[in-house]
C-alpha cells in the first residue's frame, strides 16, 4: 500500500505527465541550458564547490509551460514546475524537486556527522505577474523521508528589458522550514556531538533564510545566449545559531551560476 506521501508524489507525477502528453502535438518554443554553479558544499558551510547545472523551459500554447529551475532558498536544490493556467496574470501548478545530499564536505567536524541523503520533494506554486513585477509562493513536502517535513518559499522580483537581447531580473526571497527540516539539516544529536566534538543542538522551525538575487540573460545570436546569476542568502533563526553554521560555517551564503542556452 502507498502511504500518503507516496500517493501525493504519484499524483504529482501523473499530473505532470498528463500535461505533457496532452500537448505533445503542439508546436512550442523554449530553451535548454547547461553550465556550472558555485555553491557552499553544505547549507550553512563556508567552503565552496562547483557542480554542473541544467535549466530549461518548454512553452505550450496559451501561456502554459514546463520549466527546470534552481532552488529558491539557500540550500543546494533544483525543481521542475508546470504552469497549468492559460492566458492569465496568475500561474499555478505542481512542482517536483530534489535537495542535494550532505556528505563528503570539506569541514572535518561536519563531515564526521551522519550523512544526509538526497531528498525528493513534491508540492505546488502560485505566481502573480503585473507588468514587469511578480510575486510567487511555493510549498514543497519531502516525499523521500529524508527529513520528513516541508519548506515554503516566498519571492518577489522585477524583470527589466534593457534591449531586445539583454534582460535583467532582480529578486528577493524568504523561506520558512518546519521543525523536521531544521533539525535534520541544522541539528546536532547526541551521536553527532560525540563524533564531531560539537555541542548537541536541536533546531526548531521558523524563517530559515532571506535572499537577494540578480540574473542577467544575454542573447548574442537569436539562438544562442548566456545566463549569469548571483544570489546572496542570510540564514536566520535556529539555522544561524546552529553549531555547524555559527562555529564551523557562515550564516551568509552565496550562489552563482553561468549557463549557456540554446533557444528553439
Amino acid at each position: 500500500m502507498l502511504n500518503v506521501k507516496q500517493s501525493f508524489a504519484v499524483g504529482i507525477l501523473a499530473l505532470v505527465l498528463a500535461m505533457a502528453a496532452s500537448h505533445a502535438t503542439e508546436i512550442g518554443s523554449g530553451f535548454i541550458g547547461a553550465g556550472v554553479a558555485v555553491t557552499p558544499d553544505y547549507e550553512g558551510g563556508e567552503d565552496y564547490e562547483a557542480s554542473p547545472v541544467l535549466s530549461g523551459q518548454y512553452n505550450f500554447s496559451g501561456g502554459r509551460y514546463i520549466a527546470l529551475l534552481g532552488g529558491g532558498d539557500a540550500a543546494r536544490s533544483g525543481r521542475m514546475l508546470v504552469n497549468l493556467v492559460r492566458y492569465s496574470s496568475w500561474e499555478m501548478g505542481p512542482t517536483l524537486g530534489v535537495r542535494y545530499a550532505r556528505d563528503d564536505v570539506s569541514n572535518s567536524r561536519v563531515d564526521s556527522m551522519d550523512d544526509i541523503d538526497w531528498a525528493t520533494e513534491a508540492g505546488g506554486f502560485l505566481t502573480y505577474q503585473s507588468g514587469a513585477l511578480y510575486a510567487s509562493l511555493g510549498l514543497s513536502f519531502d516525499i523521500s523521508d529524508t527529513y520528513g517535513g516541508y519548506i515554503a518559499n516566498l519571492s518577489a522580483g522585477f524583470k527589466q528589458e534593457i534591449t531586445s537581447r539583454l534582460g535583467i531580473v532582480y529578486r528577493t526571497s524568504m523561506s520558512y522550514a518546519d521543525d523536521d527540516y531544521m533539525d535534520e539539516y541544522f541539528g546536532v544529536d547526541g551521536d553527532d556531538a560525540i563524533r564531531s566534538g560539537l555541542p548537541s543542538y536541536q533546531a526548531d522551525g521558523g524563517i530559515k533564510d532571506f535572499g537577494l538575487g540578480l540574473s542577467v540573460d544575454y542573447r548574442f545570436t537569436p539562438i544562442w545566449g548566456i545566463i549569469g546569476s548571483f544570489n546572496a542568502y542570510r540564514l536566520s533563526g535556529d539555522a544561524k545559531d546552529s553549531p555547524i553554521v555559527d562555529r564551523e560555517g557562515n550564516r551568509n551564503q552565496l550562489k552563482a551560476g553561468l549557463v549557456l542556452t540554446y533557444s528553439f
